[in-house]
């Protein structure tokens, strides 16, 4: 195991032996990124706020239940995606929510002065978010998930309901949609998601 697998792991068998000073941990490394995705997904700041909310006590309620993990942030992106789709589910009347085609996931990047300094950045960050919305919420989503938060296929398939080989090709798809919306290569669309993440 690496070592940040090993401090995973090990923070996540103090919560699952009812340490509540391992949960607050666990909540505050995570609530920024997790708050980040969920308002990608609702766009609604009290909804994921909400969703926050009931899956930390649901995690809480349930840590003697838990499985162990040696990767906190996959588990918790996964299980916050489920509390989203449950949450919708509800707030459809329960009528299905089908998050494969008409799911909103909204990826525009904030473009601040202070931050980026050179005009030719600016000038691509600003046509990689409109390109962007070109994609659909699913290439989006996935984009999201592997190059802002660096997460690997096989666990990318199993958050977005897909097998491995699925990931690879909505993946793949994605970024070719943008290459070509954008008009570079390959390795100049890595580099601009690269500057954005930055």
């Amino acid at each position: 195991m690496l070592e940040k697998e090993i401090i995973d792991y090990n923070l996540w068998q103090k919560l699952l032996s009812g340490d509540r000073l391992a949960l607050n941990i666990i909540y505050e490394r995570n609530l920024s990124p997790l708050y980040q995705y969920g308002m990608r997904m609702l766009q609604d700041e009290d909804a994921v706020r909400d969703c926050l909310h009931n899956l930390f006590v649901k995690i809480w309620v349930n840590h003697k239940t838990l499985k162990p993990t040696d990767n906190i942030k996959y588990y918790l992106i996964s299980a916050f995606r489920n509390t989203i789709i449950n949450y919708k589910t509800q707030e459809s009347k329960f009528q299905k929510v089908d998050i494969r085609d008409n799911e909103v996931f909204d990826l525009k990047f904030t473009v601040e002065a202070e931050y980026i300094k050179k005009e030719e950045q600016n000038k691509k960050i600003l046509q990689l978010s409109e390109a962007m919305n070109k994609l659909t919420p699913r290439q989006k989503e996935i984009i999201y998930l592997r190059y802002f938060e660096e997460i690997d296929y096989d666990e990318i398939a199993e958050i977005m309901d897909l097998s491995k080989k699925g990931a690879y090709k909505l993946s793949a798809r994605a970024l070719e949609a943008l290459r070509e919306i954008l008009n570079v290569d390959k390795a100049m669309l890595l580099a601009v998601l690269l500057a954005v993440k930055a």
